[in-house]
C-alpha cells in the first residue's frame, strides 16, 4: 500500500527580490533522479493569478522544452545538472513581467517534490525630465519640475544645486519644496544669487537617476535695455527702408520727366 502511494515533499516557500535587467537563479533541488531512468519529469510554472499559470520550462521524455513562454523565450534555462538533483531555474535580463509565484514540480516513479518561490522584480526610476515654469526675472517666482515616467513606486525626488566644483549643495533660502509634489521646488523672489545649475535625483529601492537644468536670472534693468535696443533697431530699419523707398521714387520720377520732355517739344 505504501509503495503505491505518492510521496509529496515540499520545500519552504522563499522570496527573491531583484532589479530589472539583472539575472536570478531560483533554487529547486530534488532526490528523484536515480529512481527510474527515463521517467523523470521536471516542470517550472509561473502563477500569474489564482486561475492563470504559464509553463516556463520543462523536462520530459529525455528532452528540455524552454520555448513555452513567448515573453521568456531565450531567457530561461536549467542552471546545472537537473538529472542529478539540481533543477534550479535561471532567468536572465529580468523584466517586470517575470514577477510572480513560481512552482518547481519534480516527478519520478510516483513520487513528487516541489518548491515554491515568489519573485519580485523592481525597476529603478527612468531618467527623469527636468523643466522650468515661470519667468527668469529678478523678483519673479520660478518653479523647478522633475518627473520619472516609469519605475517601481514609491519614487522620491530630491533637488539640489551644483556648484562650480561640481559638488551638490543646499538649495537657496528662498526655495520651497512642494510637500504634495516633491518633484517640484518653487524659487520665490528671484535674485542673481538664484542663478546656477540645479539637479533633480529620482530614487527608489532599485536605484536612482538624475537630470539637471540651468537657471539664469535676468536683471530687470538689462531686460529694459534689451527691449529698448530692439525697439531702436526696428525704428532704424524702418527709417532706412523709408529713405531707400523715397530715393527710388525720386529717381523714377526724374527718368519719367526726361523721357517726356522731347514729346512735349514736338
Amino acid at each position: 500500500f505504501s509503495a503505491s502511494c505518492s510521496v509529496w515533499l515540499c520545500e519552504a516557500q522563499t522570496e527573491f527580490k531583484r532589479v530589472a535587467e539583472e539575472n536570478v537563479t531560483l533554487p529547486c533541488h530534488h532526490r528523484l533522479g536515480l529512481l527510474e531512468q527515463g521517467s523523470l519529469d521536471i516542470e517550472w510554472l509561473l502563477h500569474i493569478s489564482e486561475t492563470v499559470q504559464k509553463a516556463v520550462i520543462t523536462y520530459s521524455g529525455g528532452r528540455v522544452y524552454d520555448d513555452l513562454n513567448e515573453e521568456q523565450k531565450g531567457r530561461v534555462s536549467f542552471t546545472s545538472n537537473f538529472l542529478a538533483g539540481d533543477a534550479s531555474l535561471q532567468i536572465i535580463s529580468l523584466q517586470s513581467s517575470d514577477a510572480g509565484k513560481y512552482i518547481c514540480k519534480v516527478k519520478n516513479a510516483g513520487q513528487y517534490e516541489w518548491a515554491r518561490i515568489t519573485l519580485k522584480v523592481v525597476e529603478k526610476p527612468s531618467k527623469p525630465k527636468c523643466w522650468l515654469e515661470g519667468e527668469l526675472l529678478e523678483g519673479k517666482e520660478l518653479s523647478l519640475q522633475c518627473r520619472s515616467a516609469s519605475g517601481t513606486a514609491p519614487i522620491s525626488y530630491r533637488w539640489q544645486r551644483i556648484n562650480e566644483q561640481e559638488r551638490a549643495e543646499h538649495l537657496p533660502p528662498n526655495s520651497r519644496v512642494n510637500i504634495s509634489n516633491p518633484g517640484q521646488v518653487v524659487l520665490k523672489n528671484l535674485t542673481q544669487m538664484s542663478t546656477g545649475l540645479y539637479q533633480c535625483v529620482a530614487t527608489n529601492e532599485a536605484g536612482q537617476e538624475s537630470c539637471a537644468v540651468q537657471v539664469t536670472v535676468q536683471h530687470a534693468q538689462n531686460i529694459s535695455m534689451i527691449a529698448g535696443g530692439v525697439c531702436g533697431v526696428v525704428v532704424g530699419l524702418s527709417l532706412l527702408f523709408l529713405v531707400v523707398r523715397l530715393t527710388i521714387r525720386r529717381k523714377e520720377k526724374k527718368r519719367y520727366e526726361e523721357e517726356e520732355a522731347p514729346n512735349e517739344i514736338r
